[in-house]
């Protein structure tokens, strides 16, 4: 299968179409005198399945075979509460379909304030702050399909791409109602939501962008648009850039009215299969644009399982059919293609300048070199601000919060 790309694409496609465990079937590869078999996925848990496994006699610490040891991972986890599992997002960079299913698994309202409680009552130190209420995706608590019958015989690779499904449930109230029970429970001062947020899916209960905004963001909030150019978010069944702006406007409406000045951080990917220097450049002047200065960006990395790992590799698009004579997707390889696709999200770092000077001469985008405004970059033996720039003042306040 290595041996031959587009094959291999196939059989990624393949497998991902027979992710619904209603109506997947068994694979089967050959491998000389032996096969492989890959099962269906088991059928989710129900929510009294899932309360069980949840209200099992956890000790809620590290084994004390660790002793007085600091373990990272546990400090992270310790006050956090996983309120469901599965993800029906369908993201091609992403493998949690392939590990927790498309299909949600929730457990009950009564199960998650139990251990809130338990945390409150049993981790050493508790300063009355619960991390995060959350789990693969923070609001698609409770959210399935509104057909049992159409549910199990879906194909769909995603219930949001590249539109949101009319027989979705888009409604959160149950997750409202959760988060309110939540900040109520004696003892409690504060439930952070510090899991991803689908937020095209959120702007269908602006109800539950209120309560979110209200009362569970310090101050910050992480949500991961990925890009601006739809040439790349097609190949990440991400949803267009517009959604990301409605939900700003939302945002920034919902901290006003609470009094609140807070700020959405988003996360951007680089160098992911099908995007191209082009693309980065209108990524780059977008985030100018919104005056953003990202200063964690993520490099495309392939991982196991992954749809945009299979691009990756055999440099087709296992979203469509895959045939030997199928175009060809931009698939960014080489350590120096990767490094300009990060620096173009970088352009206030000065390490970057002379590849993107290069690179902005080779696009013919050589206007955009120079130090007014409108430029993206300064041009070579200049530095940004020696000579005054209209508006750098005003905005440099916030240029990390993307205000």
């Amino acid at each position: 299968m290595t041996n031959d790309p587009a094959l291999y694409a196939h059989a990624s496609r393949i497998l991902h179409q027979e992710a619904n465990p209603y109506n997947a079937k068994t694979l089967v590869q050959k491998h000389g005198t032996q096969e492989v078999w890959v099962n269906p996925p088991p059928i989710p848990l129900t929510t009294d399945e899932m309360d069980w496994v949840f209200d099992l006699p956890y000790q809620r610490r590290p084994h004390p075979s660790y002793g007085d040891a600091r373990i990272p991972a546990y400090d992270m986890i310790k006050t956090s509460v996983n309120i469901m599992r599965g993800c029906f997002g369908g993201c091609t960079f992403c493998s949690i379909t392939e590990h927790e299913g498309r299909i949600i698994q929730s457990r009950s309202e009564a199960s998650v304030l139990r251990e809130i409680e338990k945390i409150r009552d049993q981790v050493p130190g508790f300063t009355g702050t619960i991390s995060d209420l959350g789990g693969p995706t923070a609001n698609m608590y409770m959210l399935n399909c509104k057909s049992p019958k159409i549910q199990k015989t879906c194909k769909r690779l995603s219930c949001v791409y590249p539109s949101i499904c009319q027989h979705l449930k888009t409604d959160h109230s149950a997750t409202t109602q959760l988060y309110k029970k939540a900040r109520a429970v004696p003892g409690i001062k504060r439930v952070a939501i510090a899991s991803g947020l689908r937020y095209d899916l959120a702007l269908k209960d602006p109800e539950y962008i209120e309560e979110l905004v209200t009362h569970h963001v310090g101050g910050y909030l992480k949500i991961a648009p990925e890009h601006s150019e739809h040439k790349t978010l097609s190949k990440m069944m991400k949803p267009d850039i517009s959604s990301y702006d409605e939900f700003k406007r939302l945002f920034d409406q919902f901290s006003r009215k609470a009094g609140k000045e807070q700020y959405l951080i988003p996360y951007f990917i680089a160098a992911h299969p099908g995007c191209d220097e082009e693309d980065m450049l209108n990524l780059s002047l977008w985030i100018k644009q919104k005056n953003f200065q990202p200063d964690q960006v993520q490099t495309f990395y392939p991982s196991p399982m992954s749809l945009a790992t299979a691009m990756y590799y055999s440099e087709r698009n296992p979203l469509q059919k895959v045939r030997y004579k199928s175009e060809k997707l931009s698939v960014c390889k080489e350590l120096k293609q990767r490094r300009l696709q990060k620096a173009f999200l970088r352009v206030h770092d000065e390490k970057n300048w002379p590849m993107l000077r290069q690179a902005l001469h080779k696009l013919g985008r050589s206007d955009l070199i120079g130090d007014s405004e409108r430029h993206l970059v300064p041009a070579a033996g200049q530095k940004h601000g020696q000579k005054p720039r209209q508006g750098a003042g005003k905005k440099k306040k916030n240029n990390r919060r993307g205000k």
